[in-house]
């Protein structure tokens, strides 16, 4: 095989050309321009030379010449081959039968075209060629060079202008960069878009379209333009000169200096005003349907709590009046049984069947405590709590064989304001649902912190257990809903944290996925400071009830739970007056002659409640102490759980008859103050 001299300033067409002769079997020697190609030709005399023409320095025609006019005469005959993109054979042919070029074969045409050139001008061997004169060469070589300028200025001046009418409508804008990141061109569109004039844009101008905390990486990619350069994009919010104000993306590609001499980077600037209008219209709307899905979510938890206050307000009633005449019962039993009326044995079976009823009725009474929860009518006491001391106490009191507690209070950890007994409930709840989350085994941690923007004390209960489904989130608070389907469950542990909570003056929320664990948050009203006054209220010693003459109002329109009530009272020793509601109890108080000690009311009735009885009695008779009985506490705390009625004595349905004795007692030993059986 021969030895081939490729000759071509752009390195990308020797290494073309070079592939095509080595897979040929050819030796291939390379040169950039006519003068290596000289020094290569005189030293190595290779067997060919494949040269282009149009070429910096010395050209093909010119290369051509002098070898021909070389002393060596082997470098004289050197045969030569154009393989050229810019000249047609007839624009070359003249010159090129001057010189003794072999062949003259087109960049575009099939490779092969190349190889069967290079094939047969081997074959034809060393050239023969006469020299003409060197005026001769200039004038041919002139004409053919100027002929070929004044086409590529034509070819060039339409580029031009074809380019300018594509910048000039595109609809995005455009920059042009040097090597030092300066705009040499900005086209009209990026005036439109940035409201600056196109002489304004140009050197550095042009980064106005970028946030000034990127501008300095987006030159620094131009001034250090790699092999393979990056994309850079970036997306502006620029407030324009008139205030008004666009959003811009904007594409920045760098190229680098492939031995042209140029190197610089595109910009193009896109105004998506209208795309992030868009955004922030869908963002809004989806943010609405959010806040719609949790106002839902808030109706029906709430129609939920009405319902379920109702329900247990009423089962109260019931398991009142049940639980009273079956206390009732066992004394009758008893009675009978210790003077001879009932034999013992008989005696003992009865009241071990009633033990079982009143069982029952007592784990109703929990269930219903629980609904009351929920509805945020349970009756309470809300105080001042130090959260870090409770949490504290609390946490050392819990044991686990699989379930490790860590707790994490921060310094600033307020206090808030609760019912104690409510919020110790509120986290046996938590932890329990946590160590059920965790059957293989975890860690739960309990952790206070302080959000002094809303004022509130934060409490997170957060395990490694399976975490929830988005459906199973939605519904964890609904009363009675649970997914523990193995076991005996009321479902009521979240929906009664959620009521205790929120009747607090609260909120409490879950953060769950699947698979990573759920963290319970819990924020309370924060209290700066706890002051001597805020402590719990302690339930005052136990009084005798006054024998004699004291007189007791008994006002309840659920007439079962009345007549327990009633018997209950009278067995203590007092008088007893009753009335089933509050216009009742009014028209018997202005009719009875003698004093009325103490009134002992429900106070959800019909017509007249029994906050507004007492009120009206109490004006009338100044000294009367006042016991309420409630089921719920619709008219006795308000929606930031404080009570309405801070100095009475407050028992929750159902109640024994020793609770309501010893209110009654308490009341009219110590005066009034809250005492919650």
């Amino acid at each position: 095989m021969a030895t081939v001299l490729v000759v071509d300033d752009v390195a990308e067409n020797r290494d073309l050309v070079t592939m095509l002769l080595s897979c040929r079997g050819h030796e291939v020697l390379e040169a950039s321009d006519g003068v290596d190609a000289l020094d290569v030709v005189r030293a190595q005399h290779p067997d060919i030379v494949v040269s282009d023409v149009l070429m910096p320095g010395i050209d093909g025609l010119e290369l051509v010449h002098r070898l021909r006019s070389d002393e060596d005469p082997v470098t004289a005959s050197s045969p030569v081959i154009f393989y050229t993109a810019n000249y047609l054979e007839p624009e070359t042919r003249p010159i090129a039968d001057a010189c003794g070029v072999s062949r003259v074969v087109l960049r575009g045409a099939d490779p092969r075209e190349l190889l069967d050139a290079v094939d047969e001008v081997l074959a034809a061997g060393p050239v023969d060629v006469s020299v003409g004169s060197a005026a001769d060469f200039a004038r041919v070589h002139s004409k053919a060079v100027s002929a070929k300028l004044v086409e590529k200025d034509r070819a060039l001046r339409h580029r031009e202008r074809q380019f300018e009418a594509m910048a000039t409508v595109s609809p995005v804008g455009i920059a042009l960069l040097n090597a030092d990141g300066d705009a040499t061109y900005v086209n009209p569109r990026l005036a439109d878009i940035t409201g600056r004039p196109e002489k304004r844009l140009g050197g550095s101008g042009w980064l106005i379209c970028l946030d000034p905390a990127v501008r300095g990486e987006a030159v620094e990619a131009v001034r250090h333009t790699t092999a393979a350069p990056i994309e850079h994009r970036y997306r502006t919010h620029l407030i324009r000169e008139d205030l008004s104000d666009r959003w811009l993306r904007v594409h920045l590609r760098p190229f680098p200096d492939t031995g042209s001499g140029m190197a610089g980077a595109v910009v193009m600037v896109d105004d998506i005003s209208d795309v992030a209008a868009a955004e922030k219209r869908i963002e809004y709307e989806a943010r609405q349907r959010q806040e719609e899905a949790a106002g839902h979510d808030a109706e029906r938890l709430d129609s939920l709590r009405r319902m379920a206050g109702g329900i247990a307000h009423d089962f109260n009633n019931l398991l009142g009046s049940m639980l009273g005449f079956t206390q009732l019962v066992c004394d009758a039993i008893s009675d009978e049984s210790e003077h001879g009326g009932i034999a013992k044995a008989a005696a003992d079976t009865m009241l071990e069947d009633l033990r079982q009823v009143t069982q029952g009725g007592r784990r109703a009474t929990k269930l219903t405590e629980q609904l009351l929860a929920f509805g945020r009518r349970e009756i309470n006491e809300p105080v001042v709590v130090d959260l870090k001391a409770f949490i504290t106490a609390f946490a050392g009191d819990l044991t686990g064989e699989h379930v490790g507690v860590t707790v994490w209070l921060s310094d600033d950890t307020p206090s808030a304001r609760i019912d104690r007994r409510g919020l110790d409930r509120l986290l046996h709840i938590l932890l329990r649902n946590a160590g059920e989350a965790m059957l293989d085994g975890g860690v739960v941690t309990i952790s206070a912190v302080h959000d002094p923007v809303r004022a509130m004390a934060v409490i997170e209960v957060a395990d490694t257990g399976g975490g929830m489904t988005p459906e199973v989130q939605r519904r964890a608070f609904e009363p009675f809903f649970s997914t523990k389907r193995d076991v005996r469950s009321a479902g009521l542990g979240l929906s009664t944290a959620h009521g205790i909570a929120t009747q607090a003056g609260g909120e409490i929320t879950l953060d769950s996925r699947p698979g990573s664990g759920t963290t319970v948050r819990v924020r309370l009203p924060a209290v700066a400071t706890v002051g001597p006054g805020e402590q719990p209220n302690v339930p005052p010693t136990e009084a005798r009830a006054r024998a004699g003459e004291t007189t007791v109002l008994l006002v309840d329109d659920d007439e079962p739970l009345r007549k327990a009530a009633e018997r209950f009272i009278a067995k203590a020793g007092y008088r007893v007056l009753t009335a089933g509601d509050g216009v009742a109890a009014l028209a018997l108080a202005e009719t009875h002659p003698g004093p009325i000690h103490c009134l002992v009311t429900d106070v959800v009735m019909p017509e007249m409640d029994g906050r507004q009885l007492a009120h009206h009695l109490i004006s009338a008779r100044p000294q009367l102490k006042v016991i309420f009985i409630s089921g719920f506490a619709e008219a006795l705390i308000a929606e930031d759980g404080t009570s309405l009625e801070p100095d009475r004595t407050i028992i929750a349905k159902p109640f024994t008859a020793t609770d309501l004795r010893e209110a009654i007692s308490a009341a009219l030993t110590n005066g009034p103050e809250v005492h919650t059986l």
